[in-house]
């Protein structure tokens, strides 16, 4: 998945490829359209917007992302570029909720644990960023920016490791690298805001470096996904037949921070 869509993005910038020969030319800031690629280390933790999931639960989590960049001059000013390209960003989090597990048990029927699932999330989406990006002239070899705008993203993957606290001892095991795609939602919207600086290496090859803040806008989950009621101690509350209290939809969104660095040729 990860090798077709960037051999579509490679597609999409050969097409540009006579409009990008005739624009080049020895100063970076008469340049129609520019190209490069970046890597992107980052820290994320994931926001619950609804009560019932433990703040104090929160897990910060290191990803990375990787891609191309694509920048176009679109007025007279070389000040002003509309920003955008192709990336694969890794992230996640974690979360603790309540949860209940209904098992068979051999010669009694059924029986019902009740606990915490402190769950840590990893999520992988393919985004396109939508900016405008707003830099300075060169100050000797150097020339700063600023970014505002939005990403797009699609998500491929998501897996996450649970580990289940129980009133109970007998309870099920802790799990790692489980599939919870189903529970996830396919589109992320996000605020991105980014600033930094290039470093002119010689002739058009630039040395990039930002720091991104990138805030989702969407809700993680799927609309199907709700949550238990938490009881004082953060167990399950149930009613009178022993049956646990479905509470509000799942509500919460994923954030990083990154550092972004690369080539711009």
């Amino acid at each position: 998945m990860r090798i077709k869509l960037l051999l579509l993005a490679l597609a999409f910038i050969f097409t540009l490829n006579p409009l990008v020969s005739t624009a080049q030319e020895n100063d970076m800031s008469e340049r129609k359209f520019r190209f490069g690629l970046h890597g992107s280390p980052n820290f994320g933790w994931i926001k619950p917007n609804i009560k019932e999931f433990e703040k104090s639960g929160l897990q910060p989590r290191f990803g990375f992302g990787y891609g191309l960049m694509m920048d176009y001059r679109f007025s007279e000013s070389p000040n002003y570029l509309f920003s955008t390209g192709v990336n694969l960003s890794q992230f996640g989090g974690g979360l603790v909720e309540p949860w209940d597990s209904t098992v068979l048990v051999p010669n009694v029927d059924t029986t019902t644990y009740y606990g915490k699932l402190d769950r840590t999330y990893r999520l992988q989406y393919v985004n396109i960023p939508i900016m405008l990006k707003m830099r300075t002239n060169e100050i000797g070899y150097m020339s700063y920016f600023a970014s505002v705008g939005f990403d797009l993203g699609v998500r491929t993957r998501a897996f996450a490791n649970d580990n289940f606290e129980w009133t109970n001892s007998l309870g099920p095991a802790n799990e790692e690298d489980v599939n919870i795609q189903d529970d996830i939602g396919l589109f992320r919207v996000a605020l991105n805001l980014t600033g930094g600086g290039e470093f002119n290496l010689t002739g058009n090859t630039n040395v990039y470096i930002g720091v991104g803040w990138h805030n989702t806008l969407l809700n993680m989950f799927q609309g199907s996904e709700h949550v238990i009621q938490p009881d004082a101690n953060g167990f399950p509350e149930t009613d009178g037949n022993g049956v646990s209290i479905i509470s509000r939809q799942k509500k919460a969104v994923p954030n990083y921070i990154s550092l972004d660095l690369g080539l711009f040729f």
